[in-house]
C-alpha cells in the first residue's frame, strides 16, 4: 500500500510525499519525497499528477512493481488527477483510491459515489494511518524546504543569527 500527499504554503516550497506500508506497517525504505518542479502556484491536482507521473513511470517500464493499492490524500478531484496521470502514461494502474478528510469518505476509481465505513472499521483505520503518515512526511519535507529558503535568504542579505547568551555561573553561597 502506498500513500501520496502534497504539501505547500501558498504555492511556495511545494513538495509531495510517498509512503509505503507492507502488511500494515510502515516500510521506511520505500518512502520517497518529491520537490514539485513543473507546477507554479497553488494547484493541488497538477502537483498530484506530477508526483504520480514521476513515481510510477518506472513501474510502467517494468523496472519496479506496483503496490496493491495506491492511496491519494484528498477527495474525488485528487483521485481524478491521479487517474489522468496514469492515462497519460497509457497504463492501467492497480487499485487507486482517495480518502477525504473530515467525512472520511473513500473514493474508488470506478465508482462515482464514495464508500463510508464505520469509524472503527479496521480497513478505514489502516487507510487513515497511511494517509496521516503521508501527510506527516510531506509536511516534514515542506518545513525543511522552508527553513532552507529562509536560511539562504538570511545569508544572502548578510544577516546572522543572534549571538547565544552564555549561562551565568551558578551562585555559590
Amino acid at each position: 500500500l502506498e500513500g501520496i500527499d502534497i504539501a505547500n504554503l501558498h504555492g511556495e516550497e511545494s513538495c509531495g510525499s510517498l509512503v509505503c506500508f507492507i502488511d500494515g506497517r510502515p516500510f521506511k525504505s520505500g518512502y520517497k519525497r518529491f520537490r514539485i518542479r513543473t507546477v507554479e502556484g497553488i494547484d493541488d491536482y497538477a502537483m498530484i499528477r506530477e508526483v504520480v507521473l514521476r513515481r510510477y513511470r518506472h513501474a510502467a517500464g517494468g523496472e519496479e512493481l506496483y503496490p496493491d493499492i495506491i492511496l491519494i490524500d484528498g477527495g474525488l478531484g485528487q483521485l481524478h488527477a491521479a487517474m489522468s496521470a496514469f492515462a497519460d502514461m497509457d497504463i492501467r494502474p492497480p487499485m487507486v483510491i482517495s480518502l477525504a478528510k473530515r467525512e472520511e469518505e473513500i473514493y474508488i476509481q470506478a465508482r462515482c459515489k464514495p464508500i463510508r465505513l464505520a469509524r472503527n472499521d479496521p480497513g478505514l483505520r489502516i487507510l487513515q494511518q497511511v494517509r496521516d503518515e503521508a501527510h506527516r512526511f510531506a509536511q516534514h519535507y515542506h518545513h525543511l524546504l522552508r527553513r532552507k529558503r529562509v536560511f539562504d535568504e538570511d545569508v544572502a542579505a548578510g544577516r546572522r543569527p543572534p549571538a547565544r547568551r552564555r549561562a551565568s555561573p551558578p551562585d555559590v553561597s
